[in-house]
């Protein structure tokens, strides 16, 4: 949760301005869409990683302003995706042990291929998220920031 002083409509101001809305082409910046009902903020960099962060939120009116409530995860498509990737490894390794019938040590090869398709595919999200591991703290300055100050852009 991120508190601000300010009324929600300005908020969403400066935390709009803050944002590259539009820029496809700017690295190291915030990009994303925000309106008072759905926030979803990235952080831009040179190297593309499906598996950053994102933070998806939305703004509520407080007695003392408003606060911008939400969380930080990967894309839904990204969970989908993964989601699929580990079934079939899961699926096909457990297709090559049962139709093998009978535990040969000699058999044991034909279940490997899922065992290391499911590994690199964790091995894939490791890295991702090892690779954007400041995200959100770069994120969640750049919200501080913007709900703090009362200074808008035109």
């Amino acid at each position: 949760m991120f508190p601000s002083p300010l009324p929600r409509a300005q908020a969403v101001q400066n935390l709009r301005a803050a944002t590259a809305r539009g820029n496809i082409t700017a690295t190291g910046t915030i990009v994303g869409s925000v309106e008072a009902a759905r926030v979803n903020l990235y952080h831009r960099s040179a190297l593309r990683n499906s598996f950053k962060p994102h933070f998806r939120g939305h703004f509520v009116d407080t007695a003392q302003g408003c606060a911008l409530h939400g969380r930080f995860a990967p894309p839904a498509l990204v969970h989908a995706f993964m989601v699929f990737w580990l079934g079939f490894c899961v699926l096909g390794t457990t297709i090559s042990v049962v139709q093998l019938g009978r535990m040969d040590p000699m058999l044991i090869p034909a279940a490997l291929p899922g065992v290391l398709m499911a590994a690199f595919g964790i091995g894939l999200v490791r890295l991702g998220q090892h690779l954007s591991a400041n995200d959100p703290a770069i994120l969640s300055r750049v919200i501080r920031q913007a709900l703090q100050s009362h200074h808008t852009e035109p």
